[in-house]
Formats: structure tokens, sequence, C-alpha cells
């Protein structure tokens, strides 16, 4: 079976996609268009770029001196629109004694699609699961619905006792509000299988790839948050428990 997956950029020193140093393959596609996302270059579904599972653990093997105490993180895009890659290179993985994450938005997350997470988690992969907002209503704002999938996915996880991260990136006047904050709060204090909680700070990075996609970029005048605000958020959530926070 030769299994390809459209990607746009392989990272072969990761330090921030889950634990220890990773290697990290970025596929393309993602049926979101977040205001915030780091990577525009990878909403379009296709690319002239492909690979197989089999390759991404042929790289990984080439630089496994490198790895301890890592593994390989699929991300994007949305990785998991891509089915059969992910279920080949998760058995390929767990073949090798390989860590694999996956860093999701949750948004394939669905009854049609409830197999392919049954049959996923049988390989037992950190999930990094992308929290967008915790309000239905903003949660649109940031990325075009309200869907919240990410959550449900995350109960799916919880009843499956499956290991997992959270992320929540901190937008000024989108993700900011004490009130949403301590919702979150209440919310991620509940969950028993989270290993580790991230707030992100936004970041202007990106903005010179809008540019140059000519998408518009809808933060243009959005500051990144000063430590003062990631401090005073980081306080709100201060009392979860079973978090970590990076910046």
């Amino acid at each position: 079976m030769n299994i390809k997956a459209p990607y746009f950029k392989i990272e072969t020193f990761g330090a921030v996609d889950g634990p220890g140093v990773r290697l990290i393959a970025f596929l393309q596609g993602c049926p979101l268009r977040c205001i915030y996302c780091h990577n525009p270059e990878s909403w379009k579904k296709t690319s002239s770029l492909k690979i197989t599972p089999q390759a991404v653990i042929d790289i990984f093997k080439k630089n496994q001196g490198y790895y301890r105490n890592g593994g390989i993180t699929l991300s994007g895009g949305e990785p998991l629109i891509h089915q059969t890659f992910c279920l080949e290179l998760a058995k390929l993985c767990k073949l090798n004694h390989i860590s694999l994450a996956l860093d999701t938005s949750a948004v394939t997350f669905n009854k049609t699609n409830l197999m392919f997470f049954k049959s996923l988690i049988k390989f037992h992969p950190l999930w990094i699961v992308d929290i967008k907002h915790i309000n239905p209503k903003k949660h649109k704002l940031i990325t075009g619905t309200a869907t919240q999938n990410e959550l449900k996915l995350i109960n799916f996880l919880e009843l499956n006792k499956q290991p997992y991260w959270i992320r929540q990136v901190l937008l000024p006047k989108y993700t900011d509000d004490p009130e949403d904050l301590k919702k979150i709060g209440i919310f991620i204090k509940s969950l028993k299988y989270l290993q580790v909680f991230e707030l992100l700070p936004f970041n202007r990075l990106a903005f010179d790839k809008y540019q140059q996609l000519k998408i518009t970029n809808k933060l243009i005048n959005v500051p990144e948050p000063n430590k003062k605000a990631i401090d005073d958020a980081k306080k709100i959530i201060s009392k979860i428990k079973k978090s970590h926070y990076t910046h």
C-alpha cells in the first residue's frame, strides 16, 4: 500500500510540539480559518510535496540520536484529515517504539469519523488538542464555526483514558476575558487524563505570510499580550490542577 499525504514542511528539531525534541511533519489542508493561524499556507488541500508514513519513520531514524525523550509529532494544517496516513504512521510508530503526538483542532471529530478515532486510540498517541475558545459565539469569531469539536474530542479521550495536552492561545480582545478564562479553569479542573495545559501568547510572527499569500489579516491592529497580561491570565487559571504553563 503506497500511502502518501501532502505536506508543506518537515521540522527535524522541534522543541515545543510535544515532550522532548521531536520530528514534526506539517501536513497540508485545514477546513478552519483561524484568524491567528501561524500556517495559512497549510489551508489548501493540495501540495506538490508528498510523503509516506515510512519516509517519516526513516527521517526520524536518520537523526534518532537527537530525539532522546522525544518522538514524532503530526501537525498542520489539520493532520487528522489524512486518516489512512495517520493510522499507518501510528502503527509504524508503535512497531518502532517511537512516541507519536497528534496536534489537532479536532475539527474532524464527529459521528461519521468515530471509527477512525476509535482505531487511532488503540495506538495510544499523545493528543495535543487546541481549544480555540470556550465560548461558542467567540469560537465562531476565531474559526468561522461555532461547533466546538475539540471539547467533544476531549470528552472522548477522557472516556477512553487517553493522555492528552490542551493548548489555548491568549489573544487580546478575543480570548483574554476574565470570565472566559475562569470557564477554561473550571473545565480543565474537571479533567482526569489531562497531562499538560499550555497558555500560548499570541504573536505576530506569521503576518508576512498573510501579505505574501494576499490573505486579509484580521489581527493587523491587535498587539501581542505583554508580560502583565500573560501573568494576569495565569493567575485567573492558577487553581487548575495538573497544569503547566509555557511562554
